[in-house]
């Protein structure tokens, strides 16, 4: 056994995944193998379970959604999650991500609580062990999200779900543009990959390289087959897109909270809450869908 696969093995123990997991690497140019993460596919209640487990005490989580036509109507069909790395982990430690199977476990994904007793994993540090709903829910734990408009809107809309702690990093990115070490004006939001690109670490920036999705190739795919992320089993590259949207979150985030003062990120948290509040609003009548497509991509006046 490599001392790469010792290392990834070691820590998914130490997050209490079992089962169906799944290390994924990647190798450069040069051939040298390069950890990409670790990922756990949660589609039955015994996952669910030691999922819960593994999260309970946990402080933040790095979350993303992926489904057909995803937002308040569609379907949510699987949920990343992706609990911070433990304290005192070298920076460049590989996450575990959970890919919470919606599609197969249903409501019970959000609803199902562990039999009393249930010891939490050593990743959490201990803690009361919640229903999934409960920790997405609970405002002392930070949820990280890169646009939560869509994700919000499927989880309270589709299954009852209102985030509560949520910290959306595109928010976060406008700030860091506007107060940050080089402050300028600021006019629209820009997506993951272009944040990557610009804030992770050389390091991290060539993992990232190195191991992505090329994710034009499969927004093509399911433009194709509408149903795409509903299929299962799941293959090894919708594994790998459904990570990779979570597994470098818990960078970005470092990377803002320590270029921002505590007032601009105290007003990013607010400028997160009220992009749910819009999110969780009944639909409005007679809505002018272009003006509404361009707002998404205006950035916050107010921020």
């Amino acid at each position: 056994m490599s001392t790469l696969t010792s290392h990834l093995q070691n820590l998914a123990s130490a997050f209490g995944m079992r089962g169906n997991v799944k290390l994924l690497t990647a190798k450069l140019k040069d051939g040298a193998p390069l950890a990409y993460g670790i990922a756990q596919v949660v589609d039955s209640v015994g996952a669910l379970e030691s999922m819960l487990t593994s999260l309970a005490g946990s402080k933040q989580l790095a979350v993303d959604a992926e489904g057909i036509s995803l937002g308040r109507t569609g379907k949510l069909c699987l949920l990343s999650i992706a609990p911070a790395p433990p304290p005192g982990a070298p920076a460049d430690t590989p996450a575990p991500v959970f890919l919470l199977d919606v599609s197969a476990l249903a409501a019970t994904a959000f609803k199902h609580r562990p039999a009393a007793g249930t010891s939490s994993g050593a990743a959490g540090g201990g803690g009361p062990v919640r229903t999934l709903q409960e920790v997405l829910e609970c405002g002392r734990v930070t949820k990280l999200l890169y646009d939560v408009r869509c994700d919000a809107e499927a989880l309270y809309h589709q299954h009852g779900v209102r985030l509560g702690g949520a910290v959306d990093l595109q928010l976060a990115e406008v700030a860091y543009r506007r107060y940050g070490p080089a402050m300028r004006r600021v006019g629209y939001v820009v997506g993951l990959a272009r944040a990557l690109e610009t804030y992770l670490s050389p390091e991290l920036r060539e993992r990232w390289r190195a191991t992505r999705v090329d994710k034009g190739a499969l927004r093509d795919a399911y433009e194709r087959d509408p149903g795409y992320w509903d299929r299962r089993p799941l293959t090894q590259e919708q594994v790998r897109y459904a990570s990779d949207d979570v597994l470098y979150l818990h960078h970005l985030h470092a990377q803002f909270k320590a270029a921002l003062q505590p007032v601009i990120l105290e007003r990013v948290a607010r400028f997160s809450d009220y992009r749910i509040q819009d999110s969780i609003k009944p639909a409005a009548a007679n809505t002018n869908e272009a003006a509404q497509d361009a707002s998404r991509v205006m950035a916050p006046a107010g921020l």
